[in-house]
């Protein structure tokens, strides 16, 4: 089988969704005083669906622009909600919690694409699927192809708009949160379902800010990141925004990575934003930079980009560690020049079981994190002849570990 032949197999069908390497210990919560979990408080209610659409014309329930272009439901999806509540049949409970700063308005933990149906149905979202008639029901096939406007204008339909006007959903709020490591536990306790969210979508919401929104809109148009992730349209679950802030956290933030990813990435949004100003042009550069990076990548692995040899699964640990060091200028144009011995001696690298456990196993932690850096690092100073600056860990007086790095 020739490399044309193989690489068949590892590239995605039109639409196929690129499947990801699951790295669970980069999302475990490992840091939260179990005496905090009493001073939340789990308020429980019955909000009626006009309610709820009254707290999201208000901004009482936080579902911004960015969140709307990640539509993950089609039409018929959102429909059978709709129909769901018109007759009354229950439905799964959303989840807020209350922001620290502001009483009385509310991130969206679980139900987010329930909100986007009701506030789209009522025409009061955005993006195509804005002011949907309802398609594909069961059980109302009056209501088939009608408006949410139909609806109130016709007294065909009364009853049936009092029905989902009426239609309690159960809604649970977290008020007095202690921190957003506890926010991250429950998102992640709710998160199990067979469609696995990504933490980004947490994060998004709770660090709103500048560069919130330009990596939402860098991610959403990078032609590289689409290519990766073999997308159309903006990611719902918000990895590629999450392969992007990856990136630029480890390029600004290497020495400050304590070994949680989760707080890693948190801690780079908040100084992002804090310092606006100061990063937005060092921004730009580097998303220039990771652009011509994804263009040599895949000039050189191909569709085994950032793939173990036997699997078609994307491994954002080793994606990290090969843009790690093509964000330089010199390392991008020697790529291009010797692509054969590359790709040779990053194949070699996954016979080496220390390169292996830095990949699968506990991910997050710094010696790993360091080891696949070093290990990548030290394969190109010797194919190049460079001198590249290697990560090394170092070994506090406290017992902690974290990043020497002394900068390119």
């Amino acid at each position: 089988m020739d490399d044309k032949e193989r690489a068949k197999d590892f590239l995605p069908e039109e639409n196929e969704e690129v499947e990801f390497t699951d790295l669970p210990a980069e999302e475990e919560i490992n840091d939260l005083d179990p005496t905090k979990f009493s001073d939340a408080v789990l308020h429980s209610t019955d909000w009626t669906t006009e309610t709820i659409i009254s707290q999201l014309q208000r901004g009482n329930i936080i579902l911004n622009p960015s969140f709307q272009r990640r539509d993950a439901w089609n039409i018929q999806q959102k429909s059978r909600f709709i129909e769901s509540l018109i007759l009354g049949l229950p439905v799964p409970q959303i989840v807020l919690a209350e922001k620290k700063d502001q009483r009385g308005k509310f991130i969206v933990l679980d139900g987010k694409q329930r909100l986007l149906s009701l506030l789209q149905f009522w025409g009061l979202g955005e993006g195509e699927k804005n002011n949907y008639p309802l398609s594909g029901l069961n059980v109302k096939q009056n209501l088939q192809r009608k408006h949410f406007t139909d609806l109130e204008k016709n007294m065909e339909f009364e009853d049936d708009l009092n029905s989902l006007l009426n239609q309690p959903i159960r809604t649970v709020v977290i008020r007095n949160w202690s921190s957003i490591a506890f926010l991250h536990l429950v998102f992640l306790r709710l998160n199990t379902g067979s469609v696995k969210l990504s933490p980004q979508e947490l994060r998004q919401a709770l660090f709103p800010g500048p560069f919130s929104n330009w990596v939402d809109s860098a991610a959403s148009n990078s032609p590289g990141i689409k290519a990766l992730l073999n997308l159309k349209e903006p990611d719902y679950r918000m990895r590629d925004i999450e392969i992007l802030a990856r990136y630029l956290a480890f390029r600004f933030f290497l020495e400050n990575y304590s070994g949680r990813m989760r707080e890693f990435l948190d801690n780079a949004f908040k100084s992002f934003n804090d310092e606006w100003d100061k990063y937005e042009p060092l921004l730009t550069n580097a998303l220039k930079d990771l652009e011509e990076t994804f263009s040599i990548l895949h000039k050189v692995f191909g569709p085994k980009l950032a793939r173990k040899p036997e699997t078609r699964q994307f491994n954002r640990a080793i994606f990290d560690v090969l843009s790690f060091y093509a964000q330089q200028e010199k390392v991008r144009h020697f790529m291009t020049k010797n692509i054969s011995d590359l790709k040779a001696s990053y194949e070699k690298m996954f016979d080496d079981s220390n390169f292996r456990a830095a990949i699968e196993r506990d991910t997050a932690g710094v010696p790993n994190t360091v080891k696949r850096l070093a290990m990548w690092g030290e394969q190109l100073n010797t194919l190049s002849g460079f001198n590249l600056p290697i990560p090394s860990l170092l070994n506090q007086k406290d017992g902690m570990q974290k990043i020497a790095f002394s900068g390119f």
